[in-house]
């Protein structure tokens, strides 16, 4: 009898351990379902907060060497209008005697020069608009036309109008042939340059 009841006891605390053993099971199955699934969140939100703070850090370094551009952006501007235009105070005086130049080197003819200025600047620039009619033989005038082109100020051609002249007779007098590139040609060119303040 009391091996019968200690196999019964043995088998009731077994019973005993097992219940004990599933239901901690079932806990843990409970609860580790949740954490599982609130650690593969945190992983996920981890993951996406590392790519953002990379994208930021992008987007810092960017807007950095924006900013530093933009620190030389002044002394740019200023350095382009000092060479390539003509400050307005003393934009006359120095723009006539720069054709003058020019015309003479081309060794061509001016009747006279015609210009306006906008009272208005944009950006800093007023726009100077010039008529520039010269005469000479077709070499000659396409020389001055590429004096202005690699003047170091800066001049937009916005039209050319070119005549030729018959009236021009070469040296052998009267009646003579006049040579290829010997007849005059009367060029009037329509030129844009700006004057900062």
């Amino acid at each position: 009898m009391r091996v019968y009841r200690r196999q019964r006891q043995k088998s009731l605390f077994a019973s005993l351990l097992g219940v004990l053993g599933v239901v901690n099971l079932l806990f843990f199955l409970i609860l580790y379902q949740p954490a599982r699934s609130e650690y593969y969140g945190l992983r996920e939100s981890i993951e996406r907060l590392r790519n953002d703070i990379q994208a930021r850090q992008q987007r810092i370094e960017l807007l950095e060497r924006l900013n530093a551009q933009l620190a030389t952006l002044e002394q740019d501007r200023s350095r382009l209008f000092t060479m390539h235009f003509i400050p307005r105070n003393a934009g006359w005086s120095e723009i006539l005697p720069k054709f003058d130049s020019m015309i003479h080197d081309a060794e061509v003819q001016n009747l006279h020069l015609d210009y306006s200025i906008d009272t208005s600047p944009q950006y800093g620039l007023y726009s100077v608009k010039i008529r520039v009619p010269v005469e000479g033989v077709y070499p000659n005038v396409v020389n001055f036309i590429k004096d202005i082109e690699n003047s170091e100020t800066f001049f937009i051609i916005s039209s050319i109008d070119l005549h030729g002249s018959s009236s021009s007779v070469s040296a052998g007098g009267p009646g003579a042939v006049a040579g290829p590139g010997s007849a005059n040609i009367t060029l009037s060119l329509n030129l844009e340059t700006f004057f900062y303040q």
